[in-house]
């Protein structure tokens, strides 16, 4: 119950957990981005501007924003739940992969790598194993009916804030949860296994080390309306701008762009789509369509970033 406690409490404060996508440096390094892209785009940036772009009531107190806040703080106590037997899950299945490989071929040779190499190697190892996951799982919430009337809880979304990110239903987090559980102790179990002690410290250097740096490149920026894109890099790397074409409610952007970092599963999948330097308009939702009324409504649901009717 105490680590229950803990976990609670830990979880109301995301903006000094460098995990977290809203840890105060993300958000700073995204709106740092956002500024340089709407200066590229030609605009005049001023405190006025500022002001209107990023603290604008039209963008943070509509309904969509609203009910994004509220999955974030009812999903705050189920990641809570999860993170206290998470560690302890991944710990176990890490361990168990070793015994089981130490069991069926004996003990591995040992290792002449230097542990920085051994680093590098999983750290890299891990990041595909992990997108290529995240994909899957991504893909399956889209295509299987049953979770895709989960997954909708995300995709109703009509505005994109860096709080859409946490607007998902228990059962995704779950299942987000023990894919991150198998992946992890699959793939650290077979290094334990290899190199056995010469791991250690290895989350610190790798794991978390990756995840921080794309949390710092505009992770953020994946929901919301600013419109960067990599340009001939999208063939490599998902942009926020291609990710904004995913949560379209288009009928051309529909099942496109289901990576989350790397662009590679969705070229062989045939779903990627690119976005192109230049800014589309877009609605987001579930409906295949909108009625004129509802898309008029939605030019005053747009990002942070670009939050008066006409500064499109």
């Amino acid at each position: 119950m105490s680590a229950l406690f803990d976990n609670l409490i830990a979880s109301t404060f995301f903006v000094v957990d460098p995990a977290s996508r809203l840890f105060w440096l993300s958000i700073l390094s995204s709106v740092v981005l956002a500024i340089l892209v709407l200066r590229l785009q030609g605009r005049t940036i001023n405190l006025r501007f500022l002001r209107r772009v990023f603290l604008s009531k039209r963008y943070w107190l509509n309904p969509s924003t609203i009910t994004d806040l509220k999955w974030f703080v009812a999903n705050c106590g189920v990641k809570a739940i999860l993170a206290t037997l998470f560690v302890s899950a991944q710990l176990a299945v890490t361990m168990g992969v070793a015994l089981a490989l130490q069991r069926e071929f004996g003990t591995a040779s040992t290792s002449t790598l230097p542990w920085f190499t051994i680093a590098v190697v999983y750290s890299l190892v891990f990041f595909v194993a992990e997108d290529l996951s995240r994909f899957l799982l991504h893909v399956a919430m889209h295509k299987i009916p049953l979770l895709w009337r989960v997954h909708t809880v995300h995709h109703s979304a009509t505005t994109l804030t860096p709080l859409t990110l946490h607007r998902v239903h228990p059962v995704e987090i779950c299942l987000y949860y023990a894919r991150g559980i198998l992946v992890f102790g699959l793939i650290s179990g077979v290094f334990v296994y290899q190199f056995g002690g010469q791991l250690t410290a290895l989350d610190i250097l790798g794991v978390d080390a990756l995840g921080f740096l794309f949390n710092m490149v505009g992770a953020n920026l994946r929901h919301s309306n600013i419109w960067l894109s990599f340009g001939r890099f999208e063939k490599q790397f998902i942009s926020p701008a291609q990710h904004q074409l995913h949560h379209s409610s288009e009928v051309i952007h529909r099942d496109t762009n289901f990576g989350t970092c790397l662009a590679i599963w969705d070229r062989w999948l045939g779903s990627w789509q690119p976005a192109g330097t230049q800014k589309q308009k877009l609605t987001f939702g579930l409906a295949p369509r909108k009625t004129e009324c509802q898309r008029e409504s939605s030019e005053y649901s747009v990002s942070p970033f670009l939050v008066v009717k006409g500064v499109n």
